[in-house]
């Protein structure tokens, strides 16, 4: 009977150790497959991370070339595609915010009107190419010559409108001028051929030649004729 007794208390614990064995084993199951969803919504986590780092790229390149494009734009906008001196509408703000401030502060401004002598037959011997190419000399040779506060434009074909604000005298401008006379008159380099021009330049002054653009500039062209008549090469107002 006690063996009995015995035997029957050894398959009862086998039976508990069975259940805990299998309980153990649910539980470790139940513990890798947890661990594999982990792992799977870390991957796809991470995929989606890579998918939106690559379009936040992407979306930045675009803006970049639209921003890039833009800028071209307002560029070609402002500025002479030939020489990338100002415009008329830049110089026309510009005369206007200059006639504003010397009316503030009681200062005088000019505006230079250059017309080059005899280019039209530099385009017909060597061709408009190397009229252009000039023409870039030109704009070059007038910006090297001007303080950083003034402003140079092409204001079309072979004429460039100079705005000297806050200048002294009519003889400091004159002095400016004929410095610019010089400098134009100077050989010109183009396809290896040497090209001579010269330059007749005409002054207006505010207040004295005009209160508004229209009549500054009317007057600095009538000046720069003037000076054409005077055989060129020459300043006159």
């Amino acid at each position: 009977m006690a063996i009995f007794q015995h035997l029957q208390s050894v398959a009862a614990l086998q039976v508990q150790a069975d259940t805990l064995s299998a309980e153990a084993i649910r539980v470790k199951c139940e513990a890798i497959l947890q661990q594999h969803n982990v792992m799977q919504a870390q991957h796809q986590q991470q995929r989606i991370n890579k998918l939106l780092v690559l379009a936040l790229l992407h979306a930045y390149e675009e803006h970049k070339q639209h921003a890039l494009q833009l800028q071209q734009a307002r560029a070609a906008n402002q500025y002479d595609a030939l020489t990338q001196t100002p415009n008329r509408n830049i110089m026309r703000d510009r005369i206007q915010q200059a006639i504003s401030s010397s009316k503030r502060q009681h200062k005088n401004f000019a505006i230079l009107f250059i017309d080059l002598d005899n280019f039209k037959p530099v385009n017909d011997q060597y061709g408009h190419a190397a009229g252009d190419i000039v023409l870039q000399q030109v704009a070059t040779r007038l910006t090297q010559s001007i303080r950083d506060s003034d402003t140079l434009s092409r204001y079309g074909g072979d004429e460039f409108l100079v705005l000297l604000p806050e200048i002294g005298s009519r003889e400091d401008v004159k002095a400016i001028a004929e410095k610019m006379v010089t400098g134009l008159a100077d050989t010109y380099l183009c396809n290896e051929q040497q090209v001579h021009i010269s330059a007749s330049i005409g002054i207006a002054m505010f207040p004295q030649d005009g209160s508004d653009m229209s009549s500054l500039v009317k007057h600095a062209d009538t000046a720069m004729y003037c000076a054409k008549r005077q055989g060129g090469n020459a300043v006159s107002g």
